[in-house]
């Protein structure tokens, strides 16, 4: 336990001001021990004096605890604050001295020369009353040397005048046991005051802890609230600009497909790398809010990764072949356990990494047997990661060497989002890299058993390379997206029958006299209209479970809770036209089949 001086002052101020309360508080007990101590002397020593004398004494000592009761109830009325206890404390230590004082007179008054047996009587009578209220009165230290001293010290000094050797032997043996009263009191009080500067200085630490607490709750609420506000705004800000940013991907998609001029087709495959440079930048923006608001729930099956690795190829082949680079898929047949969406997210963020990160040599990705699980593996022989820069790579906005990426900007999103993705999947990643010597992303994914029906399905749908003369309805309240919609659509040899409401699109059907073998919605019509409601309409009017997609401009948690009620397939704008392609191409060829939104 710290000694008193290493205690903080205010420490101690506030223990010995308990100190004084608790003086207060054991009135009763002080006068009780009081009493009943006056009482056995006289009982003791009745007949050495006079019983007028006893009854003197006896009703001083009744007169000062009665004092004592006045301020007692004096100090209850006033309730000092402990700052302000000092004076009482005064006053309750005056009332030890003039008790002190009355035991010293009896000690003396009663020491009757020539009698030893009353003489130890006395002895006895006054030290037992000392060591049974030493507890009381070590409470506060005035109060203990007060009432000890002037108690004890004039009984001393009167064995002493005996003159005799014996009487000075007994003196001295009792200035011995007054020593060690006096040194036991004051320990006894040291050890109350430093537990009570203790126990405040802990109620301190509590309090400031709690207030800590309290204060990060506060911070941590606020910037969770922070963070709703932000992904609130961008769902809410985010719909006006999916639109035109939707509608122009799809017109500059149909164009590049209608060019043939050398120059027109430079100049509009450069607005079209722009244009989907914007719209992939976009959409990492959305991710990470959809991912931080919890709108994207997984929804884990057993698929083969083979049609995966196939979309992965035809998505970045182009692009590697347009910067030199050799891109190689292994073929697999293995099978894997998880959200075929989510993952194939993740592998088209890596892929997209190797090839911006690479300026010789190429990519690869492939698949690797670890016991249960599977290592899908992006390499690159791109610029590397240091080991520093490897504790970063993840965070959001951190691009690694912006300086030897030859001019390609990114935002730092894409690791992010693959974080995000993986933890909701519980899938590991894990990295090797060395600066100049490449990249090996793994994704440690459960193996599944595969399953013949779906192996056949697969193989139906990899097997079809384009959906040519299929009338897709297109519904959407925006024309300038149902235009962009048929100008894309159709050079893959679709029809399109564009309608702003379900009803409409009714209409536009039966003037046509055709069934559509796909209804593409946006989830948000004009006057309040859903999506879901006008696929409802068209298929219970047509009779038939067509297969159907939404694509929705409000990422909004209640609107993506509502859109994964439906059980449609959903693309959030703006859409990437590789992405819209395998998916309208899946659902021509296979149909509808169990799914959560789409995270495009």
């Amino acid at each position: 336990m710290p000694s008193l001086t290493a205690l903080a002052p205010r420490l101690l101020q506030r223990a010995r001001a308990d100190q004084i309360a608790t003086l207060f508080t054991q009135w009763p007990v002080a006068t009780g021990s009081m009493v009943l101590g006056a009482t056995i002397l006289i009982t003791v020593m009745w007949g050495t004096v006079s019983p007028r004398l006893f009854a003197a004494w006896m009703g001083a000592i009744i007169l000062n605890q009665a004092w004592r009761l006045w301020l007692v109830r004096r100090y209850r009325a006033a309730a000092p604050e402990p700052a302000r206890r000092a004076p009482w404390g005064r006053a309750w230590a005056f009332g030890s001295l003039l008790a002190g004082a009355l035991w010293g007179l009896a000690g003396v008054v009663l020491f009757l020369p020539g009698d030893p047996g009353h003489q130890a009587l006395l002895i006895v009578c006054l030290f037992g009353v000392i060591l049974g209220g030493i507890n009381l009165t070590a409470v506060y230290k005035p109060s203990l040397y007060g009432f000890v001293l002037l108690a004890l010290a004039p009984l001393i000094a009167r064995v002493a005048m005996e003159g005799d050797q014996l009487h000075a032997f007994i003196a001295a043996v009792m200035l011995v046991v007054l020593a060690f009263i006096l040194g036991f009191g004051h320990n006894l009080n040291n050890v109350l005051t430093q537990s009570l500067a203790i126990r405040y200085e802990n109620v301190d630490l509590i309090g400031e802890l709690q207030s800590q607490t309290a204060a990060a709750d506060h911070a941590r609420a606020a910037a969770e609230d922070a963070n709703r506000g932000k992904t609130q705004f961008l769902a809410a800000a985010s719909h006006d600009l999916r639109q035109p940013l939707h509608a122009l991907g799809l017109f500059v998609s149909a164009l590049a497909a209608k060019v043939r001029e050398p120059e027109l087709r430079s100049i509009v495959g450069n607005i079209n790398a722009s244009v989907d440079a914007l719209e992939r930048l976009f959409s990492a923006m959305m991710d990470i809010s959809k991912l931080d608001a919890g709108a994207v729930e997984p929804v884990r099956c057993a698929f083969p990764l083979a049609p995966l690795f196939q979309r992965v190829d035809a998505a970045f082949a182009a692009v590697a072949a347009s910067s030199h680079l050799r891109l190689s898929v292994v073929a697999t047949r293995a099978w894997v356990d998880s959200d075929p969406l989510l993952l194939e997210r993740i592998l088209f963020n890596l892929m997209s990494n190797a090839v911006r990160y690479t300026q010789r040599g190429g990519a690869v990705l492939g698949v690797r047997r670890r016991g249960t699980l599977l290592a899908i593996e992006v390499c690159d022989s791109g610029i590397g990661i240091s080991a520093m820069e490897r504790q970063h790579i993840f965070d959001e906005f951190y691009q690694v060497d912006a300086a030897g990426r030859h001019g390609r900007q990114g935002m730092g999103l894409g690791l992010a989002i693959i974080r995000r993705l993986a933890a909701l999947l519980h899938h590991e990643v894990e990295v090797e890299s060395a600066p100049g010597r490449g990249s090996r992303f793994s994704i440690l994914v459960p193996r599944a058993t595969p399953d013949p029906v779906q192996s056949v399905s697969a193989a139906v749908v990899s097997s079809s390379p384009t959906f040519g003369g299929a009338l897709i309805a297109v519904i959407d309240d925006e024309v300038t997206v149902v235009e962009g919609m048929r100008a894309w659509l159709a050079q893959s040899g679709a029809v399109v029958v564009g309608a702003s409401s379900g009803r409409e699109m009714l209409t536009a059907l039966g003037e046509y006299g055709r069934y559509p073998d796909l209804i593409v919605a946006d989830y948000r019509l004009g006057a309040g209209a859903l999506g879901t409601d006008a696929v409802a309409l068209l298929r219970h009017e047509l009779g038939m479970h067509i297969p159907a997609m939404l694509i929705s401009g409000d990422s909004s948690t209640e609107a993506i809770s509502a859109m994964r009620a439906s059980s449609l397939h959903v693309l959030l704008k703006p859409v990437l036209p590789q992405e819209l392609h395998l998916l309208v191409e899946r659902l021509l060829t296979h149909g509808d089949e169990p799914t959560a939104v789409e995270r495009a």
